[in-house]
């Protein structure tokens, strides 16, 4: 290549070089002048689905992510809006980009900053539950608030704080690495602190207010009364016994109590919702009364018996012993269920004593009665042998209902433990009905009683003062036992035998007097003495009447009689002594 041609290559990349050079320097000319991290204010220009685009002059515009807005919680600008922003970077292939968010929280570590030095609290907005606490929103900058921190009651709940904005005081803010605690508690006891020094300044036991039921548990409520909690217990609620305050009452419910208890110095309050309610037992004596028929509501279940409600406030105990005619001790759970409403009897009324004793089985018939109706005394029923004891048997009648045969009533002639061996369970008897207790609950049923007593008919035709015959039958210390007939025994004590009058044995025949009678213990006692001396004193007055029909006595007679006065005369003295 020639010379001229090399130096025309030269002078034209020169001249190229010279161009460049002016586009460029033209090009610096029109870029903003801004730098990174400095705060600028600016118009939007346009806004579309992923960004917003802001006028930062000198003809030059940054871009925003729209998701920054979002994350700042900060609404999205529309066209004409002035906002703030950060420059995060000027210049290069992607022009300038801003950020709100970077900006928000330049201002929010400015503010977090003097939060902490100063102890006041800002703003913030609880955005989860995570664990051991709660993530925390300040103006685009995360912080974590400790579990322990949230409330000034440990048992709030996460859903009454996440998506809530509240009020926090910094506990520890740190930019390297970064890291910020918050409390709201803090605030929170602070705030009811002076609300709790107003309340007790202004109010007084006896008092009246309202508030809002914050919490529940099984032994009352809490209730805010204005930044300070009393506690609703439970048998405070109502004069109606409840297990649980959530019965009658519900979270966020505004209720009229009045405060029965203060304590400045611990900060307790305690408070009836029943204090404002009139006692309903103030007119239990006038409106109930032994033998009322009522209708109820089963709400406890005792070993004992089961508690009625007979009306709010208003509880009467039917005793296991009340709750069926024939079932004996009966489980209460076994014939109620809570909730039951049931008809009772009142049987007794103590307005003093807060009691009132109820009856179920008393609303029906007694089936005593009603067997007895059926059943009349001496009537005649059949049935088997439910089971035997050492002192008879019982024989059901009706269901649930026994009929006892006691030993002494299964015959005329036999011991009663003799006459029992002869029965066992399962046995078809014959019984007659000889009483019911329908207050006890007991029949009386004998066997012996189908055929006649063989004593009243003997002593039927025989009274006290008459001879009888009979064989011993038995001898014992106190006397003879002397059979007089089949099935009666009477008793020859032993004073009642003469001295000379031969010793008594087994078998002898006995003639004796009829001394004493008693048909209730069907007992006969005898005398062989008394025979002996009636006997004598009839032989003297047949031979006293003979002398007398004669003209002139006989020395015999006269002597018998001379005896017989003697003896009549004698008798008078002797009813005298015994009456001593």
């Amino acid at each position: 290549m020639s010379e001229a041609k090399n130096l025309e290559v030269v002078q034209e990349a020169a001249v190229e070089e010279e161009s460049f050079k002016d586009l460029f320097e033209a090009s610096l000319k029109e870029q903003p002048v801004v730098k990174r991290g400095e705060m600028i204010k600016g118009m939007v220009v346009s806004v579309n689905a992923d960004s917003v685009t802001m006028d930062v002059g000198e003809k030059g515009e940054g871009t925003i992510p729209v998701a920054e807005f979002t994350q700042a919680g900060i609404d999205l600008p529309v066209v004409g809006d002035e906002i703030d922003a950060m420059v995060q970077s000027a210049g290069g292939g992607s022009g300038v980009t801003l950020s709100v968010l970077a900006a928000k929280q330049r201002e929010a570590w400015a503010v977090i900053e003097a939060a902490a030095e100063s102890g006041e609290a800002i703003d913030a907005l609880v955005i989860a539950e995570v664990k051991g606490g709660f993530r925390v929103n300040l103006s685009g900058l995360n912080a974590f608030m400790p579990r322990s921190e949230a409330d000034t009651d440990m048992h709030v709940s996460a859903e009454l704080l996440v998506g809530k904005p509240c009020k926090v005081a910094v506990l520890e803010a740190r930019r390297r690495p970064e890291n910020i605690v918050v409390s709201r508690k803090k605030p929170m006891s602070a705030e009811r602190d002076i609300e709790r020094a107003q309340f007790f300044e202004s109010r007084a036991v006896g008092d009246k207010v309202s508030g809002e039921v914050k919490r529940m548990a099984d032994f009352g409520a809490f209730v805010d009364l204005g930044g300070v909690d009393a506690l609703l217990h439970v048998s405070d609620i109502s004069w109606r016994r409840i297990k649980h305050p959530s019965e009658m009452l519900s979270l966020g419910q505004t209720v009229t109590v009045e405060i029965v208890k203060m304590n400045a110095e611990t900060g307790k309050i305690s408070a009836s919702m029943k204090a404002l309610q009139s006692d309903p037992w103030e007119n239990v004596a006038n409106n109930y009364e032994a033998g009322m028929r009522l209708t109820g509501t089963i709400r406890r279940l005792l070993e004992f018996g089961a508690v009625v409600e007979i009306e709010p406030g208003i509880e009467g105990m039917i005793h296991r012993s009340e709750l069926s005619w024939t079932k004996n001790d009966v489980k209460p759970a076994s014939v109620l269920s809570e909730g039951d409403v049931v008809d009772v009897a009142v049987l007794e009324v103590d307005a003093d004593a807060r009691r009132i004793r109820l009856s179920l089985k008393a609303v029906s018939d007694n089936p005593w009665q009603s067997w007895l109706a059926d059943h009349p005394i001496s009537s005649h029923i059949t049935g088997k042998i439910k089971n035997v004891t050492d002192f008879g048997f019982f024989v059901p009648v009706l269901e649930g209902m026994d009929g006892l045969v006691h030993m002494e009533n299964l015959s005329w002639e036999q011991k009663g433990s003799d006459a029992l061996a002869e029965y066992s369970k399962g046995q078809e008897v014959e019984c007659v009905v000889l009483g019911v207790d329908a207050e006890k609950q007991r029949i009386s049923l004998g066997i012996k009683q189908l055929s006649g007593d063989p004593f009243e008919l003997f002593m039927s035709s025989i009274k006290r003062g008459d001879s009888v015959n009979g064989k011993v039958a038995e001898l014992n210390q106190g006397g003879a036992v002397i059979d007089l007939a089949e099935g009666v025994q009477a008793f020859l004590p032993r004073r009642e035998v003469p001295r000379e009058h031969a010793e008594l044995k087994v078998g002898d025949a006995v003639e004796a007097k009829i001394i004493e009678v008693n048909h209730k213990r069907r007992q006969v006692d005898l005398s062989i003495r008394q025979q002996l001396r009636d006997e004598e004193r009839d032989a003297m007055r047949s031979y006293s009447k003979q002398a007398a029909e004669e003209s002139v006595p006989s020395a015999l007679a006269l002597q018998l009689q001379r005896m017989l006065e003697a003896t009549e005369a004698k008798k008078p003295a002797k009813k005298a002594a015994k009456k001593k």
